[in-house]
């Protein structure tokens, strides 16, 4: 999500045959060059630490690094930001014997993982870090077979924004972190209107995606070995997807012009929309682009049970770096509090404790933070699992003809299934 948000809400094509490959090992030399360890003439270590920097998490990085380096004066830590392909690029330097010493990483981290690229941080994570503060489940996203890789320092999350003022005009009561679809579906559709009465909603109820999890609907299985698409549960999803937009048309359509042509901010901050799908990382952007705005924020209303899409972000060092310790020293100084609580701004910190000093000293928007705390027992990520791109890939396209009206979501999410079902079989295959 990812959130960013880093999720894997979507999918992109990648090149392929002899001159595709070619412009990777050129890329791979033109944009990682930097990133080669100049020859030791001193006790002093040179780390490199690989990160997607964007605009609103450059600064953190350097403002974590150069505090480090104060810290730690024969340590010069290099910060390779990567604003696109991360993860691709990341592989590339691998598969180059030029990984960089610590890498960020979020839910594509099993990916990574099964390749052995990364040191067991288990006996230094247990010495040093008190994870009797930490969400247990957001910890278990970075362990595989009693492996621990590393510990997150923030969580994504996605949830509902809505504009207050568009409620109070209504007279429409504010939506609370227990609310049910049916409270949802009957606020939406008080909330859409055609205000100059030209026959064209001027003002939807809810722009968005639910959350699948709240349905107690599933992609995969947590073990990446059974596919769950084609479940009455996500079958009854995507009907109520369709039946926002076509049938109670509290939603835009897929082909709506101002929902295709506008971002979701400048959407809602223009009130197209009373409520709106955001994640974590829209919340910097929120406050700024909506100052002069009522807004808040609300957890996913309930249907089968509660449910909101979560990922995370760590720092993990890699197993072929020289310098172990030195790297976990720099893993640590992205859990302390300070760092934490910076993070607190995009996310629910995993610590928990600066969790809720963060809300007992936080002012401004959003008043409802504490909804990020309330839903940390009712997380449902993308599995963490070798090959998820591929798997969340084949689901999307299917999917995708849904909106479309090329398939009914029953034939989808079949057509998900056996694709997914005949990958499996063909990497089983391969691996013998």
């Amino acid at each position: 999500m990812v959130q960013g948000t880093n999720t894997v809400k979507g999918a992109t094509g990648s090149g392929s045959g002899r001159c595709g490959r070619i412009a990777v090992g050129l890329l791979a030399l033109l944009l990682f060059g930097t990133a080669c360890r100049p020859r030791q003439v001193d006790d002093s270590v040179h780390l490199v630490l690989a990160v997607p920097a964007d605009r609103l998490t450059r600064q953190m990085y350097r403002d974590i690094v150069s505090d480090f380096e104060k810290n730690h004066p024969r340590i010069q830590v290099e910060i390779l930001e990567i604003p696109g392909q991360y993860y691709s690029k990341v592989l590339v330097m691998i598969a180059g014997n030029n990984a960089p010493d610590l890498m960020w990483m979020g839910q594509s981290f099993a990916e990574f993982a099964v390749r052995g690229v990364f040191l067991d941080l288990s006996e230094r994570i247990q010495r040093d870090i008190d994870l009797a503060e930490y969400l247990p489940q957001a910890v278990s996203w970075y362990r595989i077979d009693g492996h621990q890789y590393g510990i997150p320092f923030g969580i994504d999350m996605d949830f509902i924004a809505y504009n207050k003022a568009l409620f109070d005009e209504r007279h429409v009561a504010y939506p609370t972190d227990d609310w049910t679809y049916e409270e949802f579906l009957q606020k939406a559709k008080a909330l859409t209107l055609d205000r100059n009465d030209d026959g064209r909603i001027d003002q939807y109820g809810f722009r968005g995606s639910l959350e699948k999890s709240a349905f107690g609907a599933a992609v995969i299985s947590a073990d990446g070995t059974t596919p769950l698409c084609n479940s009455p549960d996500m079958i009854r999803y995507h009907h109520v997807m369709i039946d926002l937009a076509e049938k109670w048309r509290v939603a835009p359509l897929p082909e709506d012009a101002d929902a295709q042509s506008l971002d979701s901010l400048t959407y809602f901050q223009q009130g197209r929309a009373a409520m709106m799908t955001m994640y974590t990382w829209d919340l910097p952007f929120l406050v700024k682009k909506c100052a002069g705005m009522q807004w808040d924020i609300v957890n996913m209303p309930r249907e089968k049970q509660r449910g909101q899409w979560a990922s995370s972000q760590a720092i993990l060092v890699a197993a072929a770096t020289p310098h172990p310790d030195e790297a976990w020293l720099l893993c640590r100084e992205f859990l302390a509090d300070k760092v934490q609580m910076r993070m607190a701004a995009r996310g629910l910190p995993p610590n928990l404790r600066v969790a809720r000093e963060y809300m007992a000293r936080r002012t401004g928007p959003p008043a409802n933070w504490g909804a990020l705390y309330k839903a940390r027992n009712s997380l449902y990520p993308t599995p963490r699992i070798p090959n998820l791109s591929e798997i969340m890939s084949l689901y999307y396209s299917a999917s995708s003809g849904i909106s479309a009206h090329r398939a009914t979501p029953e034939e989808a999410m079949q057509k998900a299934e056996e694709a997914i079902l005949l990958y499996m079989r063909r990497k089983k295959r391969h691996a013998h």
